[in-house]
C-alpha cells in the first residue's frame, strides 16, 4: 500500500515524507483544536464581558433615578411642611379668634371699602390683599375673622423671603372671603362675584374630597403672571372644635424642578423628564423635545404627553410606560426610539404622585463592552497569526529532523542492501558486518540468520515513528495545559497587593479619615483588619488588630449580621468604644463583604465630620462592597491555585531529583572535560574542582579566586544535578556578558540533559517490554506443561546471564 503510494521513491525519501506527514496531521489536528478552543473562550468571554457592562448600567441608571426622585420628592416634601406650617398657625389663630379679635393691629371694618361693583377691597399699601365679593355681606362675625387671620402678616412674609420658589400665600374662607400675599390687589384682578370655594385647590383640601385632612396638590398649570408652570398645595382649616373654616394654601413655581430635571445626564445624550399623574409635562430638557421629534411650542409644559403630538416613530413600549408612570410604578426597559436602542428607566415622586423617567440609548452605556469585545477579537487574531507562525516553523523544524533522521537511517540500509544483492546473486557466504547494539545492529544479525525478518525491521521502525509521534503529542498537550494555567494565573491578583490598593483608593475618592478591610479568620471567630490607608489604622495593622464577630465594635457587629451599620458619633455611642489610634473620628459605616452568600469580612469607613453617612450612602457604598468581595474571592482563588501550582512543581522536582540520583550512583563516568583539540575526556568525581563543588551546593555561579575559572551549576527545578566549570587562559577573567550567556547554556543543558534521561529510560522500558513479549511468545508456543517450564527456565537464563533459574510446581499435601 505505502509502495504503491509513494511509487519509485527512494526509503529515505520514504522516511522524510512519512515523517513529515504524520508530523503535519498531528500539528494540523492541534492547531484546529487550539483554533475551536479560542473561538469558544472568544465568545464566552464576550458575552460575559456584554452581561457584566450591561447589568453594571442598568444598575447605574437605577441608581441616579432613584436618588433623583429623592431630591425631588424632598423638594416637595418641604413644601408640603411649608403649607401645613402655615394650615396649622392659621387653625391656631382662628382658634384664639376671641382673644385676637381686640388687638390693635388690624381693623376690618376701618380697613375694608365696597368698591361700585359691590365687592370689598384694602388698601394696596397693606402687606396682604383682602377680597370679598359682591354678594358678601361684612359682617360682624367675618370682621372678627378677618381681624384674626391677620396676624398671618408675621409668618407670610417669612415664608416667601425663606422659598424663593414660593409665588404666593393665601387663605379662601367658607363665606368666599379671601387673604392673598404679597398684595396684588386682587380686587382689581378677579371678578366682583369671584367665589373663592369653588376653586379647584380649594375644592380639593375640602373635607369632601378630602377626608383624610391632608395636604392637597392641584394640577400643574402656567401661571398669567409669567411664573412659569405653578403647581398649588392646599390644606384645610379647622378652628378648635372641629369646624372646617376655609383652606390655606400657596402657589409653588416650578422653574427649580425644572433646573433639576434639566441637569440629569447619564451618558452623552441621555436625559429625564417629569409627569404628573394625568401624564402632563412638568419638566423636560431640550435634549428631551428633540429626541421626541417635539417642538416646545407644539407641547408646553403642563401639556398632556399624547402619541398625536409625537412627529418620530416612538414604540408602543413608550407609551406603555408614561401609563405605568402616571400609575405610580417603577421599572427598567429597554426599547427602540427613532430606530436606536434606549434604556428607560422610571422611578415615582411619591409625595405628589408625579413620575421621573431617565433615557439614555444604550450604545452610550454599553460603549466599554463593544470597545472589550474588539480588544478581544484583536488579541485571538493576533494569537491565530502567532501560531500559524508557529506552525510553519514546527513544520520547518520538523523537515530537517526527517532529512537528518533519514540520512542516519537509511547509511546502514544502503550498505544492508548491497549484502543483499550479493546474498541474492548467490554468494550466501556475504555476510553483514554489525555495527552497533541498535535497531540496525539487531536486523544485521537478523539479516545473517534470515533474509525474511527485513520485514519486522520495517514493521519495528513504523513502531517507533509511532511512538516518537505519541510522545510529541503528549508534549504539546503538556505545553498547552502549562499556557493555558499561565494565563489564568496572569490574569489574577495578589490578596495583600488587592487590598492595600483598595483600602487607599476608597480613602483617596471618598475623602475618608480611614479606611479599614476586616477579613474573617479561618474559624469565623475574629474579625482581622488586613489593610488600612491612616496612620492609625498601620499602627493597628503592625499589632495584628481583630475584633470579635458579633460582640465588639459595628464591625464585629457587621461580621456577624451580614448587615450595613452606621455610627453617627462613635465617641458616644454606647454600644461601641473609643479608638485611640483614631482620635478623630465622628463617624463611622461599616458594611459588609459577602460573595455568593458568605460573609468574608467587612469594609470600614470613618470620617472627622458629625453625622457624615446615611442610609443612601450604604447603598453606594454596598455596591463598591460587593465588587471588592468578588474580586477577594477570585484573589483566593487565585492563591489557592497557586498553591496546588507548587505543590505539583515540587512534587515533579522532587520525582526528577530522586531520579537523577539513581542514575548518578550508576554512572560510570560522571564528567566529561574538554581536552586538546576539542575532544572530550571522562573525569571523576573526586577529580572536580573546589569551585564547581561550591557551585553544585550553593545553586549560583562561582568563580575561582584568579577570576579566570567560572564553575555555574546545572539547576532542574532548582535541584543541582551537575557543573559546568569554564576556564580563560591566564591573565583573562570573566565578564557578566560571559557569565550571563555561560548560565543561559547551563539552562538549556540542563533540559536537554533530562530530556535524554527520559528518553533513556523510555528505551529501557522498551527493550524490558520487548524481552518480555518475546519470552511470552516463546513459552506459549508450546502446549505440554513440562515443556513450558523447560522453556521458561531456558528463556529467564538466556534473559538474566549469569543467574540460576529455578521453577518447580507445588507438591500434593
Amino acid at each position: 500500500m505505502m509502495a504503491r503510494r509513494f511509487g519509485p521513491l527512494s526509503l529515505r525519501a520514504r522516511l522524510i515524507l512519512s515523517s513529515i506527514l504524520i508530523t503535519g496531521i498531528a500539528i494540523a489536528g492541534m492547531g484546529y483544536y487550539v483554533y475551536y478552543r479560542a473561538q469558544q473562550a472568544n465568545a464566552y468571554l464576550t458575552n460575559q464581558l456584554d452581561e457584566s457592562v450591561r447589568q453594571q448600567a442598568e444598575d447605574k441608571l437605577i441608581a441616579t433615578s432613584t436618588e433623583q426622585a429623592a431630591a425631588l420628592d424632598n423638594f416637595f416634601s418641604s413644601m408640603r411642611k411649608d403649607i401645613a406650617t402655615i394650615g396649622a398657625t392659621t387653625a391656631k389663630l382662628i382658634s384664639q379668634e376671641a382673644l385676637l379679635n381686640h388687638t390693635d393691629y388690624w381693623n376690618a371694618s376701618q380697613a375694608l371699602s365696597r368698591l361700585p361693583n359691590g365687592s370689598w377691597d384694602n388698601p394696596n399699601t397693606e402687606t396682604a390683599s383682602v377680597f370679598i365679593p359682591a354678594k358678601v355681606e361684612l359682617t360682624d362675625s367675618l370682621i372678627s375673622e378677618l381681624n384674626t387671620i391677620r396676624q398671618l402678616d408675621f409668618i407670610a412674609a417669612t415664608v416667601l423671603e425663606a422659598n424663593p420658589d414660593t409665588v404666593a400665600v393665601y387663605f379662601g374662607g367658607v363665606s368666599g372671603e379671601t387673604l392673598y400675599y404679597p398684595n396684588i390687589d386682587l380686587a382689581a384682578i378677579v371678578p366682583p362675584d369671584f367665589d373663592v370655594t369653588k376653586r379647584p385647590w380649594f375644592v380639593k383640601a375640602a373635607p369632601a374630597q378630602n377626608p383624610g385632612h391632608k395636604a392637597a396638590w392641584s394640577d400643574p398649570y402656567l401661571d398669567a403672571a409669567l411664573h412659569g408652570l405653578v403647581v398649588t398645595a392646599s390644606i384645610p382649616v379647622f378652628d378648635s372644635a372641629g369646624n372646617f373654616r376655609g383652606v390655606a394654601a400657596e402657589d409653588i413655581q416650578l422653574n427649580r424642578i425644572t433646573d433639576i430635571v434639566s441637569n440629569i445626564h447619564v451618558g452623552q445624550t441621555g436625559y429625564a423628564f417629569l409627569i404628573d399623574q394625568g401624564k402632563r409635562l412638568i419638566a423636560i430638557p431640550e435634549a428631551g423635545y428633540k429626541s421626541l421629534g417635539v417642538e416646545p411650542d407644539t407641547l408646553p409644559l403642563g401639556e398632556v404627553l399624547e402619541q398625536t403630538k409625537v412627529s418620530i416613530q416612538v414604540p408602543p413600549e413608550f407609551w406603555a410606560a408614561l401609563t405605568k408612570m402616571a400609575a405610580g410604578q417603577s421599572e427598567l426597559e429597554t426599547m427602540p426610539i427613532n430606530g436606536v436602542e434606549h434604556f428607560v428607566v422610571y422611578r415615582p415622586v411619591p409625595e405628589t404622585g408625579y413620575s421621573l423617567a431617565i433615557i439614555v440609548p444604550a450604545q452610550e452605556l454599553l460603549a466599554g463592552a463593544i470597545s472589550a469585545r474588539e480588544q478581544v477579537a484583536l488579541v485571538t487574531k493576533n494569537t491565530i497569526t502567532a501560531s500559524i507562525f508557529l506552525v510553519g516553523a514546527i513544520l520547518i523544524l520538523a523537515l530537517l529532523a526527517a532529512v537528518g533522521m533519514g540520512n542516519s537511517l537509511t547509511k546502514p540500509l544502503s550498505a544492508l542492501t548491497k549484502i543483499a544483492e550479493e546474498i541474492a546473486g548467490g554468494n550466501l557466504n556475504a555476510e553483514a558486518k554489525v555495527r552497533g547494539q541498535d535497531e540496525i545492529g539487531t536486523l544485521a544479525r537478523a539479516f545473517n540468520s534470515m533474509t525474511a525478518q527485513l520485514r519486522g525491521l520495517v514493521g519495528s521502525l513504523e513502531a517507533r515513528v509511532a511512538e516518537r509521534t505519541s510522545a510529541l503529542e503528549r508534549r504539546a498537550i503538556q505545553i498547552q495545559a502549562a499556557a493555558e494555567i499561565g494565563n489564568a494565573s496572569a490574569s489574577m491578583r495578589n490578596l495583600d497587593e488587592l487590598l492595600a490598593q483598595a483600602a487607599r483608593l476608597i480613602s483617596q475618592r471618598f475623602g475618608f479619615y480611614h479606611t479599614g478591610i476586616f477579613m474573617l479568620d479561618a474559624r469565623g471567630e475574629y474579625a482581622v483588619l488586613r489593610a488600612s490607608n491612616s496612620p492609625g489604622g498601620q499602627r493597628m495593622l503592625s499589632r495584628a488588630h481583630r475584633l470579635k464577630v458579633g460582640e465588639v465594635g459595628i464591625v464585629g457587629y457587621v461580621s456577624g449580621k451580614g448587615e450595613a451599620r452606621i455610627a453617627l458619633d462613635v465617641g458616644q455611642d454606647a454600644v461601641f468604644f473609643d479608638n485611640p489610634d483614631l482620635p478623630g473620628t465622628h463617624s463611622e459605616m461599616a458594611l459588609p463583604l459577602k460573595a455568593g452568600g458568605k460573609i468574608l469580612g467587612a469594609l470600614d469607613v470613618q470620617s472627622t465630620e458629625k453625622a457624615a453617612f446615611s442610609e443612601e450612602d450604604v447603598s453606594t457604598l454596598q455596591i463598591l462592597a460587593d465588587q471588592l468581595a468578588v474580586a477577594i474571592e477570585n484573589a483566593g482563588l487565585f492563591a489557592e491555585n497557586q498553591a496546588a501550582l507548587e505543590a505539583a512543581r515540587r512534587a515533579y522536582g522532587e520525582i526528577a531529583a530522586e531520579a537523577w540520583k539513581q542514575r548518578l550512583q550508576t554512572e560510570t563516568n560522571p564528567g566529561y572535560v574538554s581536552a586538546e583539540r576539542g575532544n572530550p575526556v571522562s573525569v571523576e568525581k573526586a577529580a572536580w574542582s573546589p569551585e564547581s563543588r561550591r557551585a553544585i551546593q550553593e545553586g549560583r555561579p562561582v568563580m575561582g579566586e584568579d577570576g579566570a575559572a567560572l564553575s555555574i551549576p546545572i539547576l532542574l527545578r532548582g535541584q543541582a544535578i551537575g557543573a559546568l566549570r569554564l576556564v580563560k587562559p591566564h591573565p583573562a577573567r570573566w565578564t557578566e556578558d560571559e557569565i550571563q550567556t555561560a548560565q543561559t547554556l547551563s539552562d538549556q543543558l540542563s533540559g536537554a540533559l533530562d530530556s535524554a534521561r527520559l528518553y533513556d529510560e523510555a528505551q529501557r522500558r522498551a527493550a524490558k517490554e520487548r524481552t518480555i513479549g518475546e519470552i511470552t511468545s516463546r513459552i506459549g508456543a508450546s502446549i505440554n506443561v513440562r515443556a513450558i517450564m523447560q522453556s521458561a527456565v531456558e528463556e529467564l537464563g538466556h534473559a538474566l546471564a549469569g543467574s540460576e533459574v529455578t521453577l518447580q510446581l507445588r507438591e500434593k499435601d
